[in-house]
């Protein structure tokens, strides 16, 4: 994904971030039209429950009529099945099978191909900000017990030490602190460059830059969060990779740009 890309999506406050990645409501259209006319329903039927995963491919509804989304932005979900579906594709002469799942919440949902699903007793579990053991991390990053009850705001997304370094840099570098307090079109660029100088490589990312005046109170730093992200773009960002960290009470850092209970979390796509 080109930088410019990077962009749209670190901007994209105030619309769905995955919806971001450029499916409109007029293409989204467009493309149920083109698609649903590509194939031919043969039958649908009802089928039993499995536990699947799937990384790669999209989600739709049925006939493939809308897109739903990328199967890789909730590849630490697992996929109850509930019913099928056989197609024929217009173009190729071929037969396809799709399977109708849902996530155990209830919140997600959709038709994948079945190639595409694999049975998750077989599928390792990925770690997450909830299930992770914060140890190692901890040592290898530096994490304050605030850092890491930062992150854990959003428990079902990757923790990622290459991202977390790179935060570690803004923090601990006056040269990168501007990053918490520019403007966003300032911070996603420097962020960029800071991302391509430790050869970090994403294919999107996502800024959300708080204060506090208690780095310690967790119900002060959920609200500032919280106050930055709508309800849809945390359920959205639930599914990135995050590094996080807030400037402690105790810094003893003068740097014009860093204050006690500033904070930063990053998240990010590959």
């Amino acid at each position: 994904m080109k930088q410019v890309v990077k962009g749209i999506i670190a901007l994209g406050v105030g619309v769905s971030l995955l919806g971001s990645l450029g499916t409109t409501a007029s293409a989204n259209s467009q493309y149920s039209a083109s698609r649903s006319n590509s194939v031919r329903l043969v039958w649908r039927a009802k089928m039993g429950r499995h536990a699947m995963t799937a990384v790669k491919g999209s989600r739709y509804s049925k006939h493939l009529g809308t897109w739903y989304g990328y199967n890789s932005s909730l590849s630490d979900v697992t996929w109850y099945t509930n019913a099928h579906e056989k197609l024929y594709d217009v173009a190729t002469g071929k037969y396809l099978i799709y399977y109708h799942v849902n996530s155990a919440d209830g919140q997600h949902g959709g038709w994948i191909w079945r190639g595409y699903l694999k049975s998750a007793a077989t599928t390792p579990a990925t770690p997450t900000t909830s299930s992770m053991n914060w140890t190692a991390a901890t040592q290898a990053e530096q994490l304050r017990p605030a850092d890491i009850k930062l992150m854990q705001l959003f428990p079902h997304a990757a923790y990622d030490g290459a991202l977390m370094a790179v935060v570690n840099q803004v923090f601990a570098s006056p040269t990168n602190q501007p990053i918490l307090t520019e403007e966003d079109s300032g911070a996603n660029n420097d962020f960029d460059q800071l991302l391509t100088k430790n050869n970090a490589l994403y294919s999107a990312f996502y800024l959300v830059r708080f204060k506090v005046d208690d780095p310690n109170s967790l119900a002060e730093v959920k609200q500032a969060v919280n106050d930055k992200l709508t309800a849809g773009q945390r359920a959205d960002l639930q599914r990135w990779r995050i590094a996080g960290k807030i400037a402690p009470s105790d810094s003893s850092n003068q740097s014009p740009y860093l204050k006690s209970g500033m904070g930063l979390l990053v998240f990010a796509a590959k």
